[in-house]
């Protein structure tokens, strides 16, 4: 099948209603520009950063050319005119990890490498692309902070004390399962294979080397399209754990069924919901560090000051 590349195409065309309803929640939050400052001020990307490429391989188009050639092909499918650095860690499994606001790098686990099909590859670079489209990448950085930052508040040091409210745990947790949504758009507009969409989660939910994905995919259909979600209260009286190494396949399969089967999928894909943008300058500077800014950012990148 010869795959459609998707001129033009911006984020807000297949940003799923859950992920800007929760975002806005979130960013409205009492305290957060509060604790992206504290992040910041600590370096705590850095260090998220040194984690993953302290025992990482880094992928190119001359050590691993027949994957970097899956990478260029969704970057080029979802007009992404980027080229973020890629890396390979043992330790992610189906994993795979995006970090870095101005020099992002997407981590991916080397099972994914080897079990991964082409298609599945594709639409899990896919997925990556649409979390740095949607500007995801700053509160999913938190996101993943988010148990050791619990643990710093149970010990009561770091000088968190409050900033990680009952309430904006609710948010984070609630905004990081919905930006999923968003991003398996991306994967499947990536891929425009709504099998190979499904297996990929299969594999990421468990699934046994020795089956293949195919033998059980009706029946992932049907349990993805009869999941009924999880009730606030539950989320967060677990909400420390939702955000460890959960990956949500059953709960984002039902909302890819239910995006392909409102015919928003194929309007997408037939550029029907192409939408022309006022040229703007791309840049501003933070008032409180200099640094420059995207001007449709909610935050310096730099210092966490909150922007007008």
């Amino acid at each position: 099948m010869e795959l459609l590349q998707l001129e033009g195409l911006q984020a807000a065309e297949y940003e799923h209603p859950f992920d800007a309803k929760t975002l806005n929640a979130l960013q409205q939050t009492k305290g957060l520009d509060s604790l992206v400052k504290k992040l910041y001020d600590w370096g705590f990307e850095a260090w998220l950063k040194q984690q993953f490429l302290g025992s990482s391989l880094k992928l190119s188009s001359s050590n691993f050319p027949d994957v970097y050639d899956v990478f260029e092909t969704a970057c080029e499918i979802l007009n992404f005119k980027e080229r973020p650095q890629i890396y390979v860690m043992r330790e992610l499994y189906f994993e795979v990890v995006t970090c870095g606001v101005d020099h992002t790098i997407i981590v991916v686990g080397t099972e994914a490498l080897e079990k991964y099909s082409e298609a599945e590859l594709l639409f899990t670079f896919g997925r990556e692309i649409g979390h740095i489209q949607a500007r995801h990448v700053l509160y999913s950085e938190i996101g993943q902070m988010m148990p050791v930052l619990m643990d710093a508040l149970s010990a009561a040091t770091f000088g968190l004390g409050g900033l990680l409210s009952a309430g904006m745990q609710m948010a984070i947790v609630e905004w990081l399962q919905c930006s999923q949504y968003t991003a398996d758009r991306a994967g499947l507009l990536a891929c425009q294979d709504i099998t190979a969409a499904c297996t990929a989660l299969i594999k990421a939910a468990g699934l046994p080397g020795k089956y293949d994905p195919q033998i059980v995919l009706d029946d992932f259909k049907t349990q993805a399209i009869e999941f009924q979600g999880l009730q606030k209260s539950i989320l967060m009286k677990f909400s420390k754990y939702l955000t460890q190494n959960k990956g949500w396949e059953i709960a984002r399969a039902n909302q890819l069924f239910s995006w392909t089967e409102s015919g928003e999928y194929k309007n997408v894909l037939e550029r029907k919901t192409r939408i022309q943008v006022a040229p703007t300058a791309a840049l501003n500077f933070c008032p409180g560090c200099g640094a420059k800014i995207v001007q449709a950012g909610m935050f310096c990148t730099n210092c966490g000051r909150k922007m007008g």
